[in-house]
């Protein structure tokens, strides 16, 4: 077993590791929930000519909620494309900063994301904001979205540190 906490790591290491690993197993059924739901949907639809009750706005639910626990993810492995606009050769230095300036730029839309999230969620509770159909409250979505978008941020705040000052290296762009 090779995780922090097996060998005694750091309390901050062990907290990203479960953060982390949560995030991945919660993506991970709602993937197969939505896989599952569709299935049946279509078969409902087609065969027995009655769909899942309501199964559309299940499904806007999960995946909203997929992609944002998968922002964290994606943003503390490194694993976002990127798009070189502008290539020359700099120094190794001058590529820290850059790569430190960026992921400060996207936390600071990543963190006015999150705020606005905050306000929309506040007012959907405040509504009773819920789906026309199945009558689900939205409002839990929406602040699980300013979480993982708040989450999202720190993470690229401490990624821009640790780009700048060396102890991390600039993600390799995957689309060039």
């Amino acid at each position: 077993m090779t995780t922090a906490s097996a060998h005694g790591g750091k309390a901050s290491d062990r907290v990203v590791l479960w953060t982390t690993r949560t995030l991945s197993v919660l993506a991970a059924l709602l993937l197969i929930s939505m896989m599952v739901l569709t299935f049946v949907d279509l078969w409902g639809r087609y065969i027995f000519n009655s769909p899942v009750p309501g199964g559309f706005e299940l499904t806007e639910l999960m995946l909203a909620t997929l992609i944002f626990a998968g922002l964290p993810l994606v943003t503390i492995g490194g694993e976002h494309i990127t798009v070189d606009l502008i290539e020359f050769s700099v120094s190794p230095m001058l590529e820290r900063i850059r790569e430190g300036m960026v992921s400060l730029v996207c936390a600071f839309m990543t963190g006015v994301l999150s705020y606005q999230m905050w306000i929309k969620a506040r007012e959907q509770l405040d509504y009773g904001d819920e789906t026309a159909v199945l009558h689900i409250p939205v409002y839990p979505v929406t602040f699980f979205m300013c979480f993982t978008a708040a989450l999202t941020c720190l993470v690229l705040v401490v990624l821009a540190f640790q780009q700048v000052f060396g102890s991390r290296k600039a993600p390799a762009s995957v689309a060039h």
